[in-house]
């Protein structure tokens, strides 16, 4: 016989942040978009690969870099938004400390997309190219996507 209301077992619960009925009902919509961010950003580093040249003529030639060091700077960059993203998906797969994570998941995208906005459009407008612009604007989709699923989890 228990005696434990639904309210105190959610309390006693509190790593688990969205109720099961409707997370079922929202977790396929979620991962779907956070599998398509993941996408986003594999292909927007896939372009810093491809052309270095692009981005380092355009941003790092005011710091003295050489596109030999845009590919070591995307490497860090892919190491760190790795660990990020595995931690997002580990709380969308499990439904554990969902909704700290994912203002995790919207503040870092939105810090980098401020630096991009400081190097890109301030310091370097006239020369911004055609694959910086397609970087860009697949970063601001994603950071768009991880809006959306941080909107969901929050109702």
């Amino acid at each position: 016989m228990h005696n434990i209301s639904e309210e105190e077992l959610q309390a006693l619960q509190a790593h688990i942040e969205v109720e099961n009925s409707v997370w079922l009902r929202l977790k396929q919509k979620i991962l779907f978009r956070s599998y398509l961010v993941i996408a986003l950003l594999l292909f927007r580093a896939l372009l810093l690969f491809l052309f270095p040249q692009s981005y380092s003529n355009a941003i790092f030639d005011a710091e003295g870099l050489r596109p030999a060091d845009v590919t070591s700077l995307v490497s860090v960059r892919l190491l760190v938004a790795g660990v990020l993203a595995g931690v997002y998906l580990f709380a969308l797969q499990t439904n554990h400390y969902l909704r700290s994570v994912t203002i995790l998941g919207l503040i870092v995208p939105c810090a980098m997309i401020w630096a991009d906005l400081q190097m890109f459009l301030i310091s370097s407008f006239p020369s911004f190219t055609t694959v910086a612009t397609i970087g860009f604007l697949a970063r601001l989709f994603a950071l768009y996507l991880l809006a959306r699923n941080y909107i969901d989890i929050r109702r």
